[in-house]
C-alpha cells in the first residue's frame, strides 16, 4: 500500500467542468502531445505510442505548457474543452481523460495532479514515518493547512528529528510539493 501527498484547494471540493470528445478528437490530442512533447523536450503525458486509441483506460497530460488555441483548434473550440484546459491552466494541474460509460463516451475533466506532478507518492512505511517526523499523527488519511506544514518545516526540530528518522530527502520533497500551493487559495496538504 502507498500514501499520496498532495496539494488540495476549495475547488477540488466542487465538481469542475468537463467535456465530451470523440476518438477521432482524442487521437489528435495524443498526436499533439506526443509531437509538443518531442519538440520542447518535456514528458506531456504518459502514452504508449503502441496503444490503439479506442483501448485506454485512463491518462493525465500536463496542458500548461501548451496554448489554449492550440488545444481549442483540434476540438473545434467546442466551449467544453475550452473550460476544461483553462480551469488546468489557471489552477495549473493536468487534465484527466478517461472513458465516461459503458458505451465508449470519452470524458476530459480537471485532474488533482499538479501540472508538474510533484505529488508525493510513499509506501505506507514510508509515509508514516514522514507524518511522524512532522509531529503529526501517522495516519492513512488526513490534511493539514499548507500554512501549519510550512511552519513545522521551518521549525529546527522538525529537521532535526527527520535526520534521525532517515527521512530529510521525504521533506525536501515535501517542499517540493509546497511550491505548488496556490497562497491564495487557503491550499492544505492532503494524504490518502
Amino acid at each position: 500500500m502507498s500514501v499520496t501527498f498532495r496539494i488540495a484547494t476549495d475547488a477540488d471540493d466542487r465538481d469542475g467542468p468537463t467535456a465530451a470528445i470523440s476518438a477521432c478528437q482524442l487521437a489528435a490530442f495524443r498526436t499533439l502531445l506526443r509531437e509538443e512533447g518531442e519538440r520542447s523536450g518535456i514528458i506531456l503525458a504518459d502514452l504508449d505510442p503502441e496503444e490503439a486509441v479506442l483501448t485506454f483506460d485512463h491518462f493525465e497530460a500536463r496542458v500548461c505548457p501548451l496554448a489554449l488555441a492550440t488545444i481549442a483548434r483540434l476540438f473545434d473550440y467546442d466551449e467544453a474543452v475550452i473550460a476544461v484546459v483553462e480551469e488546468a491552466q489557471f489552477r495549473r494541474r493536468r487534465i484527466s481523460v478517461h472513458p465516461a460509460d459503458q458505451a465508449g463516451a470519452i470524458a476530459m475533466g480537471v485532474a488533482l495532479t499538479s501540472d508538474p506532478g510533484h505529488e508525493l507518492d510513499l509506501a505506507s512505511s514510508n509515509a508514516f514515518a514522514l507524518l511522524e517526523s512532522l509531529g503529526l499523527r501517522p495516519e492513512s488519511v488526513g490534511e493539514i493547512p499548507v500554512d501549519a506544514v510550512r511552519a513545522r518545516l521551518a521549525h529546527p526540530a522538525v529537521r532535526r528529528r527527520a535526520a534521525a528518522e532517515g527521512t530529510s530527502a521525504y521533506l525536501d520533497r515535501l517542499d517540493q510539493l509546497l511550491t505548488t500551493a496556490d497562497l491564495d487559495d487557503a491550499p492544505r496538504l492532503e494524504w490518502a
